[in-house]
């Protein structure tokens, strides 16, 4: 066969075509990205020991927790095979301050370093991030291997091995449990503040998990009056599981019991006067509410949280209701979060305590299970009196915002319509000109509830939230809602005349909040100033979208962490609460005879506690 020049050049495209062929199949594999990344890390003391058997726990951005770890003997632990996403890791060990850290961005390929150095005042948590090789050694790698978040063949292996009949898994029942004592107090109030707080109150909290998977969280609390005996007495329950899986995960359940002894009317005479007389006699409020709290990803970038509260109230004849709830945030990735909210009846708890959490750089130790069992115990109905009967407030919520996160600060935007009936005001000083069966009066607080009836009202409000180091947070709010200001008319010439006296129309509100947290001492102060137009009161909004609350005036909060002396486990923790130190947003109205009546948005309180966490 003749071989021309042409047939030669056809040869040698096809051997070059051939060679580029295998080299593709040889290098197939490298082609492919990672979309994974592991966490790492070991825990020692100040001395550079190791801790064996520290609790690790990874949170998602949710403030979910995703698993759990326990450092073996070199104090190693690790998450392999973690989705490309920011993390939160929790570490406790018995005789140390747990210490948590924030934003714990997972790397595709890359391996998240964490160096944890406990001490007993101040501990820290370096974060590097390194490329995996061969060089790693032995103890790394048997700890990779061993991670629970992945490796599914264990998994699969570990079901096989329990249908044997010769082999028994062990699991511990009882795991990871811490427990509070707290004895608090200061500035009584159930009315004016919503929650159970006594004069002289002590309480205790209990987290732990049973069989690993399922957290249980009690809390329980019983408070004093001076001037009247037993106020505040109550039970809390939590029950939640941790693990996860298909469409939904397991709810949330919420059971909480209370008795409040001793409320009633009074017309009450002379400003800032405990009441000399009563209109009916005291009676005792039993409250009890069960919630269920759910949540679903039916798409990876859609976060759905749902569920409905049912609240009993019994004070002299009963009253009961049931109030959905429902969140649903969706990221849009670079350009933020879209959040959509609504509830319908009481307010949602369980939305404002499952609240998406900033990202944070601020390292504060916390412990979630104890704080969520005491803010819940802590709350209270929203009760009033209307024409003589027992009133539970109602308010049908709609609300939307928007979030997005550019470095170490964020930028949010919430607005809302809500409609509120048996809705209430806190007043004080002389009341003889309000319809008595339209006041209810606890029988510690400086104020009464009077029910206003119903009203509707919108607003909005945007906020920055700048995070300066490791340890400085700074946040600012503006925006504008329905509050209501005196009538013209007065309050002499309008008595018995539901909201006659009062003026409802639309007010500027703003708000500076600064948190720090002393690097060597551990110590926390929260301040906040909330301003409002002048002579106008605007009637709490609990946002569902942000995490920002307006609180009027002047408001600290310290939180000082103490070791234990004499090497005892756990830790002491000293606690001042100061509210609106100020006495801002008091508006006063001319009363029949001279007399002056304050309506009170916040009153002024101040109070102060110790805490024994172990």
């Amino acid at each position: 066969m003749h071989s021309g020049p042409s047939s030669r050049k056809f040869v040698l495209l096809l051997a070059l075509a051939g060679g580029l062929g295998i080299a593709r199949q040889g290098q197939g594999a490298d082609l492919s990205l990672p979309v994974t990344g592991n966490l790492i890390g070991t825990v020692v003391d100040s001395s550079g020991a190791p801790q064996i058997g520290a609790t690790v726990q990874l949170f998602n951005k949710y403030q979910q927790v995703l698993a759990k770890a326990v450092t073996a003997a070199g104090g190693q632990f690790a998450f392999a095979g973690l989705p490309v996403d920011l993390y939160s890791v929790r570490v406790s060990v018995p005789t140390f301050l747990p210490i948590s850290r924030d934003r714990i961005a997972i790397k595709p390929g890359l391996d998240s370093v964490l160096q944890i150095h406990l001490a007993t005042l101040f501990s820290t948590m370096e974060l590097t991030y390194a490329i995996p090789n061969a060089a790693m050694t032995e103890d790394w790698k048997w700890v990779l291997r061993s991670s629970p978040a992945t490796r599914p063949i264990n998994r699969v292996l570990g079901v096989e091995l329990a249908q044997q009949p010769s082999t028994k898994i062990h699991s511990q029942i009882f795991s990871d449990t811490r427990a509070m004592l707290t004895v608090s107090g200061g500035d009584g109030g159930l009315i004016d503040s919503d929650s159970a707080t006594a004069d002289l109150g002590t309480g205790f909290a209990l987290t732990t998990n049973l069989l690993g998977k399922n957290q249980l969280q009690f809390a329980g609390s019983f408070g004093s009056a001076q001037q009247i005996g037993p106020v505040a007495m109550g039970l809390c329950a939590i029950y939640s599981r941790n693990e996860t899986g298909g469409f939904a995960a397991a709810p949330e359940v919420t059971l909480t019991v209370s008795q409040l002894g001793h409320f009633g009317t009074q017309p009450g005479s002379g400003e800032f006067a405990m009441p000399n007389g009563l209109a009916s006699p005291l009676a005792i409020l039993r409250t009890m509410s069960l919630s269920v709290y759910q949540t679903a990803d039916p798409l990876d970038n859609v976060h759905l949280e749902f569920g409905m509260t049912g609240e009993s109230v019994d004070y002299g004849q009963s009253t009961s209701r049931v109030s959905p709830f429902a969140r649903l945030t969706t990221d849009i990735g670079t350009f933020g979060q879209i959040v959509a909210a609504y509830s319908d009846g009481a307010r949602p708890d369980e939305l404002t305590a499952h609240q998406i959490q900033k990202d944070t750089e601020v390292d504060v130790p916390r412990d979630e299970g104890l704080i969520n069992a005491v803010n819940t115990l802590s709350r209270l109905p929203e009760i009033s009196n209307r024409n003589g009967r027992l009133e539970l407030e109602h308010t049908q919520n709609y609300e939307l915002g928007y979030n997005k996160t550019v470095g170490a600060r964020t930028y949010a935007a919430s607005a809302f319509y809500e409609s509120v009936t048996n809705g209430r005001l806190n007043v004080a000083g002389d009341l003889s000109d309000l319809s008595p069966d339209d006041l209810l009066w606890d029988g510690t607080s400086m104020t009464s509830t009077y029910n206003i009836g119903h009203y509707r009202r919108r607003g909005y409000i945007a906020s920055a939230d700048q995070h300066i180091g490791d340890s400085l947070e700074v946040a600012i709010a503006y925006g504008r809602m329905g509050g209501f200001t005196a009538s013209s008319s007065g309050l002499a010439d309008s008595w018995g005349v539901q909201q006659k006296f009062l003026t409802e129309a639309d007010h500027n509100v703003a708000s500076a909040n600064v948190r720090v947290r002393a690097p060597i001492t551990g110590t926390q102060i929260t301040t906040s100033y909330g301003w409002s137009d002048t002579g106008a009161v605007i009637p709490r909004h609990a946002f569902t979208t942000q995490s920002m609350y307006i609180a009027p005036g002047l408001n600290i909060a310290v939180h000082q962490p103490l070791p234990s002396p004499f090497g005892m486990p756990g830790h002491f923790e000293l606690t001042a609460d100061m509210r609106n130190l100020l006495a801002q947003g008091y508006v006063p109205l001319a009363a029949t005879g001279g007399h002056q009546m304050l309506i009170v948005q916040s009153p002024r309180a101040i109070r102060g506690g110790l805490n024994f966490v172990f």
